[in-house]
């Protein structure tokens, strides 16, 4: 009996406890919903002058204390009047008082509203096709850059093949609310990247000086090598003592570096007694005699920002008029109304606020600390918004976006680690199938085992293998990972990865497979054998590049010229032009991102290009996308240009690397059938990305604006399809085939 009881305590404790979550998370979701309204479509002056990441941290941390829908009612007052003095919580839908908005004397007032073409509000970069602008009220836009950048270049020849160690100490004044950053980055001399490193899954946020390292391989391509130090977002860095060392014999040998410890009086700018350079908008560089780590000084990076004065101009001529509501049931049985139009004089919007100052004061103690819970549940607020209100590819995807946000609200609490928040914030996103989202932040582990490999025939094969000591060969199949089956290892991983289709997910997924901790263990069956592989380096992982992609360009066999256009510049294609136009036919390969060259199209068009409209970012001036007004369209508006090339065989080769830019490229192809493509689907995402920053040094990049196809059908997630689809095979793997390729040959040749 006793025994019976006990166990009823237990579930009426752990029923107490879901009902207890349950509650918070509605509670935050009617928060939530308020947040955004006001956010992007309530035009007061005082909402303006808000840090809106800290708000949502504070406004969640308030939220979750309520016990009842009064007191609910009464935080979000609390909350949102300071802000928005204008705005209704209501158990009961209630008739608005406009007189309450309305001045008595209308002199030198103006109309007061939001207009948005995409969103820049809160977003990452200001200078680009997406705008916010509160009509009438003039903004502040910083213009600085997303990083300042101190750096030095080094020549490579003498280290080809070898790894090299990068180690520099490092501290952030305190207050700072950027992040630090060491980085090197090998250039190769077909101008692809051999390896980068910028400390992005592992920022620097510490007061205090510590020693940190990157440890990379140089490619036998490689040309030269930068090396430096990056202070992302707002705040102070100092750097001091850095030093280079290359690996021979199993030690580290160092190479000299001019001005290691910043004994000079300027940086910045090449000089006879230093060669760091920086660069950056709003960032300065200098050297300080008090803040060294030890010598005489030290290297300050500091945010000093680049402010430019926008007048609020109108962007569209739809706007919401005076009498306008956001009038919506945002849960819990609550009722809120929200005017979309204020009026305003050079003083203030109206009504003005009564404690601003007050609530502004409680936001500057905000914690930017992901171990604390208000700012998990701040980030997946701000996300949902952003998302919720600015996202073009609702209609395409099969995604139940209110579901998700319970869901990461719900792991949230769960939560207890920087890495925790990171997979929440993936797994929260990876159903948009937006190929353009990534999540930075936390400190996963980067490094990765001695192997390369992908999916091929259904099956996990190795592609390449960098310790020759190892019992495992090219095109060996793995038949488990960490002793389960590579498909349900796999799981895992995918389930955090946005991608918009099949190609581009089996892609993003190989490194993340790969990664792990330093030193850490990845175990592999391969012919009824377990091989342990230890994470020690950085490897470049992802597809393995072959022999064909080391050329910028080659004449194959038979006056077939081999153009790679992930490499090869406009310039030399421009130059090569008198021999294309007596080939017999032209390859071009398009398996990754163009190197500036699409003018290369305009020389396979019969006729000037006459579509407009295949890129269209969404015009909006109202909440949840409900009533989008409509689209700015913009397309390339390509010439024609000779020599004209498209009286010969022309093949594309394509797969789900190519993203974005290439697929606005092989839009051209498809749309105008340009040429023959061969291989397999791109990405199926396309249009600018919007990146924005969250609390805790977190980033997330989406895509904002909706691309289509020429013809105007959907693009997203289907992507350019292949005229012949190809598929890689073991076997190929195993001779060093390029399928793609040997088929792109038959095509001109048949």
């Amino acid at each position: 009996m006793k025994k019976t009881i006990f166990i009823l305590n237990i579930v009426l404790l752990v029923l107490m406890s879901c009902k207890q979550k349950q509650d918070k998370a509605s509670n935050l979701k009617t928060f939530a919903k308020a947040y955004g309204y006001v956010k992007y479509f309530h035009p007061s002056d005082e909402a303006s002058k808000i840090d809106w990441n800290n708000f949502a941290a504070y406004g969640a941390n308030e939220v979750i204390k309520c016990n009842s829908k009064d007191e609910v009612i009464k935080t979000l007052n609390d909350l949102f009047k300071p802000i928005a003095p204008s705005i209704v919580f209501s158990e009961t839908k209630e008739s608005y008082d406009f007189t309450s908005i309305t001045p008595e004397n209308m002199a030198n007032y103006k109309s007061i509203y939001w207009q948005h073409r995409g969103v820049s509000l809160g977003m990452s970069n200001q200078n680009n096709i997406y705008r916010s602008v509160r009509v009438n009220r003039d903004s502040e836009i910083d213009e600085s850059s997303a990083s300042g950048n101190l750096t030095i270049s080094i020549e490579l020849e003498k280290y080809l093949g070898k790894r090299l160690k990068y180690t520099g100490w490092v501290k952030l004044k305190e207050g700072s609310k950027g992040s630090g950053h060491l980085s090197m980055r090998v250039n190769k001399s077909d101008y692809s990247i051999g390896f980068i490193d910028n400390m992005r899954s592992r920022p620097i946020k510490s007061n205090e000086w510590n020693e940190y390292e990157i440890i990379g391989e140089v490619d036998t391509l490689a040309t030269t090598l930068k090396i430096g130090c990056m202070l992302k977002g707002k705040g102070t860095l100092y750097l001091d003592n850095v030093h280079l060392y290359y690996e021979e014999n199993d030690k580290w040998i160092e190479i000299p570096l001019k001005n290691s410890a910043f004994e000079t009086d300027e940086i910045g700018q090449p000089n006879e007694k230093s060669d760091w350079i920086g660069s950056g908008q709003g960032y300065s560089f200098s050297v300080s005699k008090t803040e060294n780590y030890e010598g005489e000084s030290c290297a300050v990076l500091l945010y000093e920002g680049k402010i430019k004065k926008v007048k609020g101009e109108s962007i569209f001529e739809e706007a919401p008029q005076f009498g306008e509501l956001i009038e919506k049931q945002i849960g819990n049985g609550i009722i809120c109304q929200i005017p979309l139009h204020l009026y305003g004089n050079n003083k203030n919007t109206f009504p003005a606020s009564e404690g601003l100052t007050q609530l502004q004061e409680k936001l500057n103690t905000v914690s930017d600390r992901p171990t604390e819970l208000s700012v998990r549940l701040g980030n997946i607020i701000i996300t949902y918004n952003v998302i919720q209100h600015f996202y073009p590819y609702f209609k395409e995807v099969d995604i139940d976006w209110e579901k998700e946000f319970e869901t990461a609200l719900n792991q949230s609490f769960s939560d207890k680690t920087n890495n925790d928040h990171l997979i929440t914030l993936e797994k929260f996103t990876a159903p948009l199938k937006d190929g353009h989202i990534w999540v930075s932040g936390g400190d996963l582990g980067r490094y990765g085992p001695p192997i390369n490999w992908e999916w091929i025939e259904d099956q996990l094969v190795i592609t390449k293998v960098f310790n020759n000591s190892l019992n495992i060969s090219v095109g060996d199949v793995v038949a488990k990972v960490n002793n389960i089956d590579p498909h349900e290892y796999f799981k895992e991983i995918n389930s955090r990865i946005s991608a918009s289709t099949k190609g581009l997910l089996n892609y993003l997924a190989l490194g993340p497979s790969l990664f792990g901790d330093k030193d850490s263990e990845l175990l592999i069956q391969i012919k009824n054998e377990t091989i342990a592989l230890k994470r020690d380096n950085t490897y470049t992982y992802g597809i393995t590049k072959i022999e064909i992609q080391k050329n910028k360009y080659k004449l194959l066999e038979n006056g077939i010229y081999y153009l790679n256009l992930e490499t090869i510049s406009m310039d030399t294609i421009t130059s090569l032009l008198p021999k294309l136009k007596k080939a017999k036919g032209i390859i071009c390969d398009l398996r990754g991102y163009p190197n500036g060259n699409h003018g290369f199209i305009s020389h396979l068009l019969r006729k000037k290009d006459t579509s407009k409209a295949w890129m269209k970012t969404p015009k909006i001036i109202y909440p949840d996308q409900e009533k989008i007004i409509g689209y700015e369209t913009n397309g390339w508006e390509l010439e024609t240009k000779e020599p004209y090339l498209g009286d010969k065989k022309i093949v594309f080769i394509i797969d789900g690397r190519a993203i974005s830019y290439a697929e606005s490229y092989m839009g051209f192809i498809e749309g105008y059938d340009l040429a023959t493509i061969v291989g397999q689907p791109t990405a199926g995402t396309n249009g600018n990305v919007n990146p924005f920053n969250l609390l805790g040094n977190y980033r997330m990049s989406w895509t904002g604006m909706k691309v289509v196809k020429h013809d105007g059908s959907q693009h997203h997630a289907i992507g350019v399809l292949p005229n012949i689809y190809v598929n890689k095979t073991v076997e190929g793997v195993k001779l060093g085939k390029d399928e793609f390729l040997e088929k792109a040959i038959q095509v001109i040749s048949e």
